[in-house]
């Protein structure tokens, strides 16, 4: 089974994403478990996630078909006190959230290090995402990767495998792969995505895809700029994500489209399930 579908709205309601994700002709989908771009929320309701949880039931959603995404203030490699302190409150918030609405992996970016080195970033990641699985039970985290533009960390396998080295709960830590921040960061997802996941299976397991992000680029390879484009329209192109859907690493697991056009949402989903 392929979990296929995009990042959808929480507006309204959390509990109305399921429905939303069904009327596109998703199998997966991804959400926010609120605003991502403020520090503080209303705590979530019970009765929104009995909600959520009722509705992924009604529209034959599983848990694992869905991805739940970090806001996208959290810097988990940031060397300022202040606002690691706010970013780990903000991460533990939105890990709880997912928890409660009885999902079990949540994606985060792995961070900017701003200053320094590079190794001292990851072992400050790696260190957030354990004190996260400290407070939160029955969740996984899922580091995404970039395309690496300036101080960010996660742009290549090696420097994931850095971070996960330096993570103590590693059996609760995998990776989203976002295939436009692949091509920015320089594997060539265009002519090279089977040989790409199996690099990843033989470095990581296979147990360690958590999900995907299923976005072409409309910017070069090696760009280590982040610019998604719809499928088939940028300068990925539609056959890698044919390999992509057909390769074994890309079952059972949530692969979400990021891409930019709302209203090609389920024509693209169509295309990749018939892949």
């Amino acid at each position: 089974m392929r979990f296929i579908g995009p990042h959808v709205s929480i507006k309204d309601n959390i509990a109305l994403s399921a429905e939303r994700a069904h009327e596109l002709g998703a199998t997966g989908f991804a959400i926010f478990t609120k605003n991502q771009r403020i520090w503080s929320a209303p705590a979530l309701k019970e009765s929104d996630a009995e909600a959520f949880r009722e509705n992924l039931e009604k529209y034959g959603f599983s848990p694992s078909s869905v991805l739940p995404h970090a806001g996208y203030l959290i810097n988990p490699a940031t060397p300022d006190p202040v606002l690691r302190e706010k970013s780990l409150n903000l991460f533990i918030d939105e890990a709880r959230r997912t928890a409660s609405l009885g999902l079990n992996v949540i994606n985060i970016h792995p961070g900017a290090y701003k200053e320094g080195e590079a190794s001292d970033g990851m072992k400050r990641s790696a260190g957030m995402i354990d004190e996260v699985l400290r407070e939160v039970d029955g969740i996984k985290i899922a580091i995404e990767n970039t395309a690496g533009a300036g101080t960010i960390l996660g742009s290549t396998f090696e420097e994931l495998d850095k971070i996960l080295s330096y993570t103590i709960q590693k059996d609760r830590v995998g990776f989203t792969l976002d295939t436009a921040h692949l091509f920015g960061a320089g594997y060539n997802v265009k002519e090279h995505a089977g040989k790409i996941l199996d690099d990843f299976v033989s470095r990581f397991g296979g147990e360690k895809l958590l999900g995907m992000h299923l976005n072409d680029s409309k910017v070069p390879l090696s760009s280590h700029k982040d610019r998604h484009e719809s499928i088939g329209l940028g300068l990925i192109g539609k056959e890698a994500f044919l390999t992509i859907v057909r390769h074994r690493a890309t079952e059972n697991i949530p692969l979400i489209l990021e891409t930019p056009d709302e209203t090609r949402w389920k024509e693209e989903i169509r295309l990749l399930s018939e892949f």
